[in-house]
């Protein structure tokens, strides 16, 4: 068992249960066996979830105060990172209490017991989250979350762990404090300064509530926030972005184009906003901004999908795209197994400020893995 995992949750035990855990097993030994991730990603992924999940892999249901539409989703969802020959597979999660409630302070307990494991383990650094967890400590009954964690999962263990603290921890009116704050403290206050500048839009109102950190001490470790995209119109978008760089101007406008079946006046249309994300490395300003589109929403077709991702994925990952879709398609219900494939991608992102358009992230929810899954056994 992984260095740091919960003794009383066994590795080995997690693929045969009904829990949490087994369901993120099978959904990670899916993917691994769909991108030929080799012989040894089955047991990285047990022994990944064994350390990830900690205490509460056996649960079955969430039990938290969140509206009941969401109470049957799983607590987790998967992205493909695809940028190189070897695709990276990620699971983002909400930790959960090992039983009962799990209220924002729940999470966040649960979460720093997941945080220590991975320093455990030697995978992670917790240098600057301990430098701004006094700010992100839940006090407030508008508290979202409390905490999440996303890491890559290969054959050789767990890799590129981040942390997602909850800005709404002292409430919705502290939330630009509290990341400014934060900011400070790890050294970008210049960057938090620009910002304030030159994207007044975004600061006004940082949603959705996640404030991200790269676990580790390089220079290349990111701090993200994220905004949401209130724009109803391609140029507005690209003028609030293109203030970083022409590059990122160009990268959105690509995007929206690539990915939307109505280009850019899918802004126009109601549901799911796009976000914007703010990455920061080092220097005065952001290093980079990530869009993320409501890829389903803006093309909802599988087959078409699959069409618009072609000149961006490479060839071998399309073909397994291409799979996952059907799959996913073939693991519904008899009776709607002849309807049209629907796009499992919920999210799809890519970084901004660049020459060209890419890698291209993909995000998939646990419920379309466990159909696809259940179909490719």
């Amino acid at each position: 068992m992984t260095v740091g995992a919960d003794p009383a949750v066994a590795a080995h035990d997690l693929p045969d249960q009904a829990g949490y855990g087994g369901r993120a097993v099978r959904g990670l030994t899916y993917l691994g066996r769909l991108f030929d991730l080799g012989p040894g990603f089955a047991a990285a992924a047990r022994d990944a979830v064994a350390v990830l999940f900690g205490g509460w892999a056996q649960r079955i249901s969430r039990g938290i105060d969140e509206p009941e539409a969401a109470r049957g989703r799983a607590p987790f969802e998967f992205s493909l990172v695809l940028g190189d020959r070897v695709p990276g597979v990620r699971i983002f999660f909400r930790p959960l209490s090992p039983e009962g409630p799990t209220t924002a302070n729940a999470s966040w307990e649960q979460g720093w017991r997941t945080l220590r494991a991975l320093e455990d383990s030697g995978v992670a650094s917790l240098t600057r989250a301990r430098g701004v967890r006094d700010l992100f400590a839940p006090r407030s009954d508008q508290a979202a979350f409390g905490m999440c964690v996303a890491a890559t999962v290969r054959a050789s263990g767990v890799a590129g762990p981040k942390v997602y603290f909850d800005t709404l921890a002292s409430g919705a009116d502290a939330n630009r404090r509290v990341i400014g704050a934060a900011m400070e403290r790890l050294g970008h206050g210049a960057a938090w300064r620009w910002l304030q500048r030159h994207d007044p839009e975004g600061m006004a109102r940082p949603m959705p509530a996640f404030f991200a950190l790269d676990l580790h001490d390089s220079p290349q470790a990111r701090i993200k926030f994220y905004t949401t995209v209130d724009e109803r119109s391609g140029d507005a978008l690209q003028d609030r972005v293109g203030r970083l760089s022409p590059a990122a101007r160009r990268g959105a406008a690509d995007l929206l184009e690539a990915l939307s079946t109505d280009g850019s006046a899918s802004l126009a249309a109601p549901g799911t906003r796009p976000t914007l994300c703010w990455n920061m490395t080092e220097g005065d300003r952001p290093a980079d901004a990530a869009l993320y589109l409501p890829f389903r929403s803006h093309t909802p077709s599988g087959r078409e999908a699959l069409d618009r991702l072609r000149p961006f994925v490479r060839p071998e990952h399309l073909h397994r795209l291409t799979r996952l879709v059907t799959d996913a398609a073939q693991g519904r219900e008899r009776a709607h197994r002849d309807e049209e494939p629907v796009n499992p991608f919920h999210w799809a992102a890519a970084k901004l400020n660049r020459s060209a358009l890419g890698p291209l992230s993909l995000y998939v929810s646990a419920e379309l893995v466990d159909r696809a899954s259940g179909a490719g056994t």
